[in-house]
């Protein structure tokens, strides 16, 4: 529906008797638009409509826009303006495209979702070239070759005074030495480096706290030593001591990272550059309302000669929490420490060199070495790092074996062999037969077993079972007493003539 028609037919049924929710349900516009136009007058409505004309220059790209909000709800304004000015080239002013995309927003119901913002305590506006911000994000974007997700890590730097920004993406979470040599990337684009450093506790600079002392990793300590910068190291929670750089990470995220294609990383990376030329540098800042790139060149000049190079080779470091099982975690994969690891030490130094993962203490000994699996959530554990069970498997044995004698300690011990997993288990069977059933019963079951070769505990108390029952003695039937003469029956006695006649005749005697 045309804005005039609109605003029509809205004041011919307010006149009619119509309430707003009654317009709004007919006419299928939201309440706040039939508000809008409620008490507005002609007169009102004509000034409205020439402001609105003004954006007449994007009619012809709003089913661009609108494809857009539908595919990507969150789209912010500010990155529909990026991607016009990107794809098609069009210089236009702030303002007039937030009024745009709200227009288009509230024409289709096109609702954002937008996440909880984080409140930061202002601080105070520091010198030319005094500090640089570092910190590190993290975004799954989708993958243009397969509709995939790929997870792409960024380490993202900004100056203080200008917000000039800089960063550099990988597919891979970074290391000591990945860093390293993106802030050697970053001070050559810069042109010169800050006086001091700011960043978090992150694992791949600072290996411990140690009440102040920082301890840094080995990669980072030579940067430090080679470039000669003042550190600052955040406290835990503590966000607003760098909330330029935080609020630099969420700009790259939610303005470049959202809804952008993955086509490769170094077309990405060259994408982020022409970004920041674009928008993240070319853009007025809200606090500024100044461009960076224009507040750079001021600072520039302030900016500190760049010492040294970055070294051909640079060995990764970095610190990690031993785990309550002596295990490290590493690129998703655990490692295996000595067992009491964990009750000396709470941290420990990686190292790679090559394809090897050398772990070490605070002082700089190694605790133990390890191949670099390729693999992804497995358990890398050496041998020596199992806990050792034979020493208590063979007192037991040679208890068991002291209680039934040496002529059993051959079976004992092939018993133990047969099942090594479950060998104490097995010897504490036999120990139970001997206290319930006696000694002399479980020898005797002993060598019915061993001349059977069953290697079993169960099979041997089996055995003890079946000797018990048949030992037993068995009930015997009462037998009567000959001298007392309730129990007899008198018998009629006969001479033996009169069988004698009676065996003559072929009859019976009765």
């Amino acid at each position: 529906m045309e804005g005039w028609q609109m605003y029509s037919k809205i004041q011919a049924m307010k006149e009619q008797g119509f309430s707003i929710r009654q317009v709004a349900r007919i006419t299928h516009v939201s309440r706040n638009t039939v508000s809008k136009y409620w008490d507005m007058n002609p007169h009102e409505y004509a000034e409205k409509y020439k402001e609105v004309n003004r954006t007449t220059a994007l009619t012809a790209y709003e089913p661009i826009i609108l494809k857009w909000l539908e595919t990507y709800p969150c789209m912010t304004a500010a990155q529909v303006r990026d991607w016009l000015e990107e794809r098609h080239h069009l210089d236009i002013a702030d303002r007039t495209m937030r009024r745009v995309v709200a227009d288009i927003r509230e024409q289709y119901g096109i609702t954002r979702r937008t996440e909880p913002r984080r409140e930061y305590e202002a601080v105070e506006e520091l010198p030319k070239g005094q500090q640089l911000q570092l910190d590190f994000g993290e975004k799954p974007v989708r993958n243009a070759h397969n509709s995939r997700y790929i997870k792409l890590y960024f380490a993202a730097f900004t100056l203080s005074y200008s917000r000039y920004k800089w960063g550099i993406f990988q597919e891979r979470p970074f290391l000591s030495s990945d860093l390293v040599k993106a802030l050697y990337g970053c001070f050559e684009y810069f042109g010169g480096m800050p006086k001091q450093l700011v960043y978090d506790q992150d694992s791949i600079i600072v290996v411990s706290e140690n009440g102040g002392d920082i301890v840094h990793t080995q990669a980072f300590t030579a940067f430090l030593a080679d470039t000669k910068l003042d550190v600052r190291v955040c406290r835990k929670s503590d966000p607003e001591s760098k909330g330029l750089i935080e609020a630099s990470v969420k700009f790259i995220k939610g303005n470049f990272m959202e809804n952008r294609f993955f086509t490769g990383i170094d077309m990405w990376n060259q994408s982020f550059c022409d970004w920041l030329v674009r928008t993240g540098n070319g853009r007025p800042h809200g606090t500024t309302k100044k461009k960076p790139s224009e507040m750079f060149i001021e600072e520039q000049e302030h900016l500190l000669p760049l010492y040294g190079v970055a070294p051909s080779e640079i060995a990764d470091e970095m610190g990690r929490i031993v785990r309550a099982d002596n295990t490290i975690l590493y690129l998703s994969n655990r490692y295996s420490l000595p067992l009491g690891t964990y009750g000396k030490t709470k941290t420990v130094c990686l190292a790679v060199q090559g394809d090897e993962l050398h772990i070490m203490d605070q002082a700089g000994e190694t605790i133990a070495t390890h191949k670099i699996s390729k693999e992804k959530g497995r358990l890398i554990k050496l041998e020596s790092h199992r806990r050792d069970r034979t020493a208590r498997i063979q007192e037991i044995l040679n208890k068991t074996t002291a209680l039934l004698g040496e002529d059993f300690k051959e079976y004992l011990t092939i018993l133990c062999e047969k099942k090594p997993r479950y060998a104490r288990e097995q010897l504490d069977i036999i120990t139970s037969l001997c206290e319930n059933y006696g000694r002399e019963r479980v020898l005797e079951a002993l060598k019915y077993c061993r001349t059977l070769e069953l290697w079993s505990a169960n099979d041997l108390k089996d055995a003890v079972t079946a000797f018990q029952e048949q030992s037993a003695t068995p009930p015997q039937a009462a037998r009567l007493p000959v001298c007392d003469e309730k129990y007899h029956t008198p018998v009629q006695k006969r001479a033996l003539s009169v069988y004698a006649e009676i065996a003559a005749e072929g009859g019976v005697a009765r």
